[in-house]
């Protein structure tokens, strides 16, 4: 039973609160409850796991409560210490938080843990001597799970820092972002929470997370998720309220988002013994004693009196959060010393060499840096102009920054932490960016694609990505997160053995991937059509992956959509839905005609467009499906048999077993490359480049017979316009 403070015995006045949120009554201080059902409601079985651990933990509370009411435990308390780490994800803009921001809030956390705060002096006075020191501290981590040096603060560019709550359900939502669970308390810092359902009082979540049994020991979804303007000062007291969670407390008005219960009622249980039973107040803090918000009134006929809540318990919604109390701490380490959940691993002195909470953090940096062209992220930029390279390098004091550059690109300030560097040079240009200090260096390299106001394309164009595992020339990939991304493969292909594609079985949640194309001269080959084919299925039907072909009339500085696909229609053209790794079929591909969409006009005119594929993965569900690109022409409407008609292109004798002759006709010079390919896109024979004259042309190929039996592909580039024909060798 929970001891009920009586309003006759208490005549003291309440002290005037300090403010804990900034927002007053649009803010969600926590959406714990909200995360937890969801996860219930999606996961047969789930809230019976949970009621279960959670029972065996209440077990353990009220066995450890009765040992220190009888004095059978006199043993002194130890220090439980937990190793933190905070994840800081961010797109390169002020929710980037610094490592101070993390750092103070995480001293916040041990004052209130550590009963070391300047107001302790101003709690309520009935409560004020329940408030002890847990001897619960938190410390940052100094080794990573691969046992590498880290400063246990993370700086990782992550489209997640808009972190939606019904994404997360999913444990592949924290890949590549949490560490385990059992060794670390994982504070994931984002720059907003998108809830589960509707918020109370609407506007902006703080923080959430899980109480221990939500999900077995070691699952990512173990951790905290908290918004980081809510990081300063007292503020942070919020961030103190999810730890609290995260070592089994309830809210004190019980187990749910949504304070004003009835006083007294089983909604307003939280199971520990001293905590009065309490209605909740949201963000509000009366500051008189005979004020109805501090009062309750219980409707149990048997304990009619009124009693004072402890309005300014952390785990209350108030604005003046300051206090635990003694039976919380209780909860807590009984909590901690459990293995439910591993959290007993976490304490251990095992774990804390292996985290090394007691090193001194004296680590190498973690280079990084993103390129903005104005206030955007860009991997191109036109010949002439120039990018401001931002570093965002983390893990350590660094002391020393070196840029570099190839292909003539010029830097301002090449021992800066922020630099910008011109690009006077068309074609994809290499940057590195060395960090440095006493105990080592890093690098981080990302390429640049530099487009010209001259077009590459300038009359027909085909690409049908033949060349293994190579970029074609004058294209280049925008892989801003360093994951997988658009390669080239020869598991499927439209036209010949290749094509591009995006592995999505490894593609996380959110990802952006970009393909450019050369610049194209449109407005002096008015009759051409510039069409693309793809291929795609969807992992499950919930999946919302879309593929986007962008253009740009100022060489990359502005970009719009000219096409939008997205996963239901293409699926329902192509591959539809498949949980398997998605290999298409011939009839599987999608040939799309760029010049029958609207926005194509906006490029008629221009002997300068620039292209790119951009390939979103669902930001709810990651892991999804594979996604191919193919045959990427920019050609007159015969189209690609009309073109071989038009050269006249003809192998014979084919199927062959010996020497085969290559024919074709040329209306003017022109260079003709031919090189001949395996069915997995391997070159089987030396590739051959040559300048030939107008009229009846023939090359000899295989002339030894050194071609085995098989099916091979020729294929010819002619003034960059490309053919392909098939090849049988009996």
């Amino acid at each position: 039973m929970k001891k009920q403070l009586s309003k006759i015995a208490l005549g003291v006045a309440l002290l005037t609160a300090v403010t804990g949120f900034s927002q007053g009554d649009k803010i969600q201080p926590c959406n714990t409850y909200a995360a937890m059902e969801y996860y219930w409601k999606t996961t047969p079985g789930a809230k019976e796991k949970f009621d279960a651990a959670q029972a065996d933990l209440q077990e353990k509370y009220l066995q450890a409560e009765k040992a220190k009411a009888s004095g059978t435990n006199k043993t002194a308390a130890v220090q439980y210490t937990v190793p933190v780490v905070f994840h800081v994800l961010h797109k390169g803009g002020p929710e980037n938080i610094t490592d101070a921001q993390c750092i103070s809030a995480l001293n916040q956390m041990n004052s209130d843990y550590g009963r070391m705060n300047a107001d302790t002096n101003t709690i309520f006075a009935p409560f004020k001597s329940l408030y002890i020191n847990s001897d619960i501290k938190f410390m940052l981590a100094h080794k990573d799970p691969s046992g590498n040096c880290t400063s246990g603060i993370e700086h990782i560019y992550n489209l997640k820092t808009d972190w939606d709550q019904t994404g997360a359900n999913s444990a592949s939502y924290y890949s590549g972002i949490c560490w385990d669970p059992t060794k670390y308390l994982n504070i994931i810092i984002v720059k907003q929470i998108i809830p589960t359902g509707t918020v109370t009082g609407g506007g902006t979540i703080v923080g959430y997370t899980h109480l221990p049994g939500q999900y077995a020991a070691g699952d990512l979804r173990d951790a905290i998720v908290y918004n980081n303007g809510f990081l300063s000062g007292t503020n942070a007291r919020s961030l103190s309220h999810e730890a609290g969670h995260w070592f089994s407390l309830a809210h004190t008005f019980g187990n749910t988002n949504n304070p004003g219960v009835v006083c007294g009622s089983s909604a307003g249980g939280d199971g520990v013994s001293d905590t009065p039973d309490t209605k909740g107040n949201f963000s509000t803090c009366p500051a008189s004693s005979t004020n109805t918000n501090y009062i309750c009134t219980s409707p149990n006929p048997g304990n009619p009196n009124n009693y004072y809540q402890n309005v300014e318990n952390i785990m209350d919604y108030s604005s003046c959060p300051k206090n635990f109390t003694s039976g919380q701490t209780t909860k807590m380490r009984t909590a901690l010393a459990s293995p439910t959940a591993g959290r007993s691993n976490i304490i251990s002195a095992g774990n804390h060499i292996a985290t090394d909470v007691d090193g001194l953090g004296n680590c190498t940096p973690i280079a990084n840096f993103l390129p903005f062209l104005n206030s955007n992220i860009s991997y191109s930029v036109c010949s002439g102009g120039s990018l401001v390279m931002k570093d965002f390098s983390y893990n350590a004091v660094i002391t020393g920054y070196a840029w570099a550059a190839d292909n003539g690109a010029v830097i301002a300030a090449s021992t800066a932490s922020t630099t910008s560097i011109s690009f006077p040079n068309q074609g994809i240009t290499t940057i590195t960016l060395t960090v440095s200090n006493a105990q080592g260096s890093n690098v981080k390299v990302i390429q640049v694609m530099v487009l010209n106001g001259t077009a590459v394309i300038t009359g027909n164009y085909m690409e049908s990505f033949e060349t293994p595992n190579v970029t074609p020339p004058n294209w280049s990939v925008g892989n801003p997160d360093a994951a997988v991304t658009w390669a080239q493969n020869t598991l499927s292909a439209r036209n010949g053995v290749g094509s591009f594609y995006i592995d999505g079985s490894t593609d996380q949640f959110g990802q952006v991937d970009y393909l450019y194309m050369p610049v194209m001269d449109v407005v002096n080959n008015p009759n051409n059509i510039f069409t693309f084919s793809y291929a795609y299925a969807r992992k499950t039907s919930a999946y919302m992956d879309k593929l986007v072909l962008q253009g740009s009339l100022d060489c990359g500085a502005n970009w719009k959509d000219v096409v939008n696909l997205n996963a239901a229609s293409m699926a329902a053209n192509s591959g539809g839905v498949d949980p398997n790794p998605f290999i298409p079929g011939a009839s599987q591909w999608v040939d799309v005609d760029v010049t029958q969409y609207p926005y194509w006009s906006d490029y008629m005119n221009t002997p300068s467009a620039s292209f790119r594929f951009v390939f979103t993965e669902d930001p709810l569900n990651g892991n999804g499906n594979n996604i191919f690109l193919d045959a990427v022409n920019f050609t007159s409407p015969n189209g690609l048999n009309e073109l071989t008609k038009i050269y006249k292109l003809n192998i014979f004798p084919n199927p062959s077993n010996g020497e085969v002759t290559i024919k074709f006709n040329l209306n003017d010079a022109a260079t003709v490359g031919v090189n001949v390919v395996d069915v997995l896109g391997r070159d089987v024979l030396p590739a051959t480049s040559a300048n030939y004259g107008g009229g009846d042309q023939s090359i000899a190929i295989n002339k030894n017979s050194t071609l085995s039996k098989g099916i091979y592909f020729v294929n010819l580039n002619i003034n960059g316009t490309k053919l392909s024909k098939k090849l049988v060798i009996n």
